[in-house]
């Protein structure tokens, strides 16, 4: 991966990722995995969890592809543990699966997010652009005391990112100049879809998240959004 000569004056906006970036998805999932596995008999919870992330994977990218019509993200997440569990020979149960549905409302921020998004935000416009329901971002704000000024979900467009139309409705709804937004996620995947449609890119390592390829070039590469925050002072 290579980074560009970056001029923080330049950014009037920063566009976060949600899940994954400023949330700690893959925590709440083992959890969630571990749950699913002991009621349905499945001894082997690191597996399932990666079947079950394997498949949701899976169906955003059909929806993605137009190869299958949108539904909403938890919906696909429930359907794929049901899927999951039944395909390694378990029963899911009705309780569990009902907590499932409420998992994307419950992810843990990572400990620099308050005071790094509160930081951003004095003196540049902040936003959130999730594939997740617009009712879990609301949650996930409150819960973590995220500081933006608004969030929006791919759910707006009836599509997940990387699809072009997410970039498309962040550009649009909030009336950016992308080449004065800063796009910042933990998946490289990300980055490169929201370069394509001309923002400026910032990766952020997060424990468990892709790396970036050697071929990656993104404007800045930061270990924490504390340094992110750093950076653009």
């Amino acid at each position: 991966m290579t980074t560009t000569t970056f001029q923080p004056s330049r950014i009037d906006a920063i566009v976060f990722d949600v899940i994954g970036t400023l949330v700690d998805e893959d925590s709440a999932w083992a959890s969630a995995a571990a749950r699913l596995s002991a009621s349905a008999g499945i001894r082997d919870s690191a597996a399932l969890h990666r079947t079950w992330a394997g498949l949701l994977e899976e169906r955003m990218g059909a929806v993605v592809d137009g190869r299958a019509p949108w539904q909403p993200h938890r919906r696909l997440v429930v359907e794929a543990a049901r899927d999951a569990v039944t395909g390694s020979g378990g029963i899911p149960t009705p309780e569990v699966l009902a907590e499932v549905s409420l998992l994307e409302r419950t992810y843990p921020a990572w400990p620099d997010v308050a005071e790094a998004t509160a930081a951003l935000r004095s003196d540049r416009l902040v936003a959130g652009v999730s594939n997740g329901d617009l009712d879990s971002l609301a949650r996930l704000s409150q819960r973590n005391a995220i500081s933006w000024d608004v969030a929006l979900s791919t759910a707006a467009v009836q599509t997940f990112k990387p699809a072009p139309a997410a970039y498309r409705h962040a550009i649009d709804a909030l009336d950016l100049d992308p080449g004065r937004t800063l796009f910042v996620a933990a998946h490289p995947w990300d980055l490169r879809a929201a370069a394509e449609h001309g923002f400026r890119t910032a990766y952020v390592a997060r424990p468990g998240a892709e790396h970036p390829s050697p071929h990656d070039s993104f404007d800045l590469a930061v270990d924490d959004l504390s340094t992110l925050s750093d950076r653009l002072r």
